[in-house]
Order: structure tokens, then sequence, then C-alpha cells
């Protein structure tokens, strides 16, 4: 089972991502997420927050179409984001619709929560139909095939705590049984290899996000 959760922000390719969440079956927006998701033609099948960013248009859509709405108070312990992935059933994998060029503090939260999940045994990405984050932790890995326009994509491994055992194939720039710091440099931008259109990561231990972006893209 597959379930999408959108959250708000900008600079969200509307159109990859119709296409993306077409498949799933649970479609939940986090409070001004809703708006995200109505712009890509895509209706929730619930909405979740603390309702303090949506629009009034919005908010009359919602009640218009008897859209179920569960409002939380603005003081809680938890993002809108987190609200919605905590009542999805823990087999199902999520798609978590958000902006990476808005606020800073939302994205790395979202980032640090797909690093947990997973940690936890969850399957989740992170997109905004343009860049893509996929979490991996423990013993892990992530085999990425059919790629389109491979030539214009950068791959970065972003080690958010010591990794060890990281492995690489189809890579341009080849890792094999290599440990990775966290705080370091030293595994972003990498591309993959001239001719190939899939490529693989393993890991033996720690917790890794790999972006996976357009070459040169500034939005």
């Amino acid at each position: 089972m597959q379930a999408a959760v959108f959250t708000g922000g900008p600079n969200i390719d509307t159109e990859r991502v119709a296409a993306i969440v077409s498949s799933c079956e649970i479609i939940y927006a986090a409070d001004s997420g809703a708006e995200v998701a109505l712009s890509c033609g895509i209706v929730p099948t619930k909405v979740i927050g603390d309702m303090d960013s949506i629009r009034p248009d919005t908010r009359a859509f919602i009640e218009g179409h008897n859209i179920p709405c569960e409002v939380f108070p603005v003081e809680k312990d938890m993002t809108d984001s987190e609200l919605c992935v905590s009542e999805l059933p823990e087999d199902c994998e999520i798609i978590l619709i958000g902006s990476f060029s808005g606020r800073p503090d939302h994205a790395l939260a979202n980032m640090m929560m797909a690093i947990k999940l997973r940690s936890e045994g969850r399957d989740i990405t992170l997109t905004d139909g343009v860049n893509d984050f996929i979490p991996l932790a423990g013993s892990d890995e992530l085999s990425i095939e059919g790629v389109q326009e491979p030539e214009s994509l950068v791959v970065s491994l972003i080690p958010f705590t010591d990794v060890t055992g990281v492995t690489t194939e189809g890579l341009y720039y080849k890792l094999n049984d290599a440990n990775l710091t966290s705080g370091s440099s030293f595994s972003v931008s990498n591309k993959i290899e001239d001719g190939r259109d899939f490529f693989s990561i393993k890991i033996k231990d720690g917790k890794l996000g790999v972006m996976i972006a357009p070459s040169g893209s500034v939005r």
C-alpha cells in the first residue's frame, strides 16, 4: 500500500507529483499541504494539523466537499507532517511531498523524521517533484533503475551519523566498504557513470540520506 502526505511550501513540480501520487491509496494533507495537493489536481482523503497556515478558500473547499479534517492545537509536540505520518499504517510505503526551498527548518525536520522512520523499518521517500531524498539506516540498501536522463543528475550521500561499509555501484566516484563521517562533505555531488541508467548504494550501519537532484539547478 502506498500513502502520500502533502506538506506546504513553494516550488513543487505539480505535474510530476500528480503522476507519483496517482497510485496512492491514502492521501493526507498536513495543514497548507492541502493547497499543494489541490494545485496538483489531487483531493486529499484527510487534512490534519493546526490549520494555522491554510487559506480561507482552501478551508471552504475542504468543508464544502466534506473532506475529513482533524484539527490539533497550535501548541503541540509534533509538526503537522509528523502528525499525518503517525496515523498511517506501519506497513505502507510513504511518499512525503514537500518543499526543499521553503522553510529550511521544516525541510530539515522532514529529512530527520524520514531517517528516524527508516531506522524503525518504515519505507519513506521525500520529494518536491524535482529533488528526491531517500533515507537509509542500519544495514540497508538502495537500488534505482531506469533513470531518465542520468547524465543530468547529481547524487549526494549525506551522512547524518558516521556510516560504515558504504559500497556503491553505477556511480562515477566509487565507494567500496568505505566509512563516511558525519559532517563531512566528502560524498556530496557524485553522478551516475556514463552509459548507465541505474545505481545502487549499500551500507552496513549508520544513517545516510541520499539526495538525487538535477545538476546545476537553482530554484
